[in-house]
């Protein structure tokens, strides 16, 4: 009976995973295919006569070298930030003991169900009040604002799992409060803070409706908006040319998951230990 069902689960997880599998496989078979190609057969495989133009082309159109800069300039800056003030928020939520601390994480953990569209017009008449409108380090604190909860609520989660006799043991051998977190909490944590770094990466990398919003295209184009110009008016677009930025889109995102795979899935599991 045992056998059968972990049978069934399998099969169901491949099935599941195929299905999954679908808009990569057709996004890369469409890669090399003419737009009338993919209009009359998108599920054929193609006969590589158009070969790398495709991606040649939305390389140049996409100015893809600065849109590259652009974004992981954000990402990486928004990234250092979440990761180091989100882990110390973490850290006091999940060992102090008192009410405020409990509240504090309750408000952290409900700020991830607010929806950022509701807050968009505060953030233009903020960011225009700072002189942070259509600059690099404006979107990035937005992004602070908005992927820290989530963050936090990861942190707490796996810091209260790990033993207080650690911290104990760090304090009987006089190491401060700020030293014990960075030495030895802060090391212990590294599959949570791989899962985050991919999510929270994934999200910025993604993203289009902040940067509409916030940057000027043409002064810091971000990935998104690069490809978003492809489509033209009515939600016509060269269809070609749109598989062909897909896939220099994905690129970036395949290789950092493939290079933090093995602490994902452990990473995940190991923040929900305790909520």
């Amino acid at each position: 009976m045992k056998i059968v069902k972990n049978t069934a689960i399998e099969l169901f997880v491949i099935v599941l995973a195929l299905v999954m599998s679908i808009p990569l496989y057709l996004t890369l078979i469409n890669a090399f295919k003419s737009h009338k190609q993919i209009v009359s057969a998108p599920l054929a495989l193609p006969n590589f006569s158009v070969g790398f133009d495709n991606i040649a082309r939305a390389f140049e159109k996409m100015n893809t070298l600065k849109a590259y800069g652009v974004t992981f300039s954000i990402g990486g800056i928004a990234l250092i930030i979440i990761i180091f003030l989100s882990a110390m928020a973490a850290y006091a939520v999940a060992r102090i003991r008192h009410p405020l601390f409990n509240t504090l994480y309750w408000v952290y953990a409900s700020a991830i169900l607010i929806p950022v569209q509701s807050v968009l017009i505060p953030i233009v008449f903020i960011l225009k009040s700072l002189s942070l409108q259509n600059t690099i380090i404006g979107i990035t604190l937005v992004y602070v604002a908005v992927l820290s909860p989530f963050c936090i609520f990861m942190f707490s989660g796996f810091m209260r799992s790990l033993p207080f006799d650690l911290e104990e043991s760090a304090y009987i051998d006089g190491s401060s409060p700020a030293h014990t977190f960075f030495r030895i909490i802060f090391p212990l944590v590294k599959p949570v803070t791989a899962s985050l770094i991919i999510l929270q990466f994934i999200y910025v990398w993604n993203d289009l409706q902040l940067p509409l919003v916030i940057l000027n295209a043409n002064d810091h184009p971000t990935i998104s908006i690069s490809l978003y110009k492809f489509f033209a008016g009515r939600g016509m677009a060269d269809l070609s040319l749109l598989f062909g930025g897909i896939i220099i889109t994905l690129l970036p995102i395949l290789v950092l998951f493939l290079g933090f795979q093995r602490f994902f899935v452990k990473g995940l599991s190991a923040g929900a230990v305790k909520g």
